[in-house]
């Protein structure tokens, strides 16, 4: 069977994951023009000096032959914090409404798996996308070598009062297990905030 622990606090308090002090985000010495950065579909990306710096700044999308792909959740997360600008292929600016209501097309849970994003980033974790089909994502301990070193979570969210299949979930706890991870469930409520619970399978 299924066990769950729950954190004595929410999203707002002391928690499994618990907060980072705002001012050391790496962006909190920048003072230049945020980056551009172009949509096409859903796939946010660009290229050359400030790809390289958000990237080695705080880990954000995967850099690859110098081009660098954000998650849908990076980008809003970094157009929301003014530190990314996103413009369509003809250069027409995008807004972070704009961009929301262009995620949801392709993924109405977008939504919930911002919320998600930024309180795990907000609390100083690293923060790269799942595998499989229901871990949302992975989450690095704090300091971690991303390359070198896997992921400690994995995080899997519901809003509060959403139905979901034990079963499904119990899988996913297997699958963590196996590679050697904690599941974490991730409920968010009606007002937005987000407890964590640290799931585990027993048997008795």
């Amino acid at each position: 069977m299924l066990s769950s622990r729950s954190p004595s606090a929410s999203s707002q308090g002391a928690s499994l994951i618990t907060p980072l002090n705002h001012s050391q985000e790496w962006w909190s010495a920048l003072t230049e023009e945020p980056p551009t950065a172009v949509i096409e579909d859903t796939e946010v990306s660009l290229t050359g000096v400030a790809a390289e710096k958000i990237y080695q700044g705080g880990k954000y999308g995967e850099l690859e032959k110098g081009k660098l792909k954000l998650m849908p959740v990076e980008a809003l997360y970094l157009v929301k914090q003014g530190k990314l600008k996103v413009v369509d292929p003809e250069g027409v600016p995008l807004d972070f409404q704009e961009l929301v209501s262009r995620f949801s097309e392709k993924d109405p849970l977008i939504w919930a798996r911002f919320l998600i994003y930024q309180d795990l980033r907000r609390r100083g974790y690293t923060v790269k996308a799942g595998y499989g089909k229901g871990a949302v994502f992975r989450v690095y301990r704090r300091g971690a070598k991303i390359g070198s070193e896997p992921a400690r979570y994995l995080v899997f969210g519901v809003a509060e009062g959403e139905t979901f299949d034990v079963a499904f979930l119990a899988k996913i706890a297997d699958e963590a297990r196996s590679s050697q991870k904690d599941l974490i469930l991730a409920v968010i409520d009606r007002q937005g905030d987000i407890t964590y619970y640290d799931v585990s399978r027993v048997s008795l």
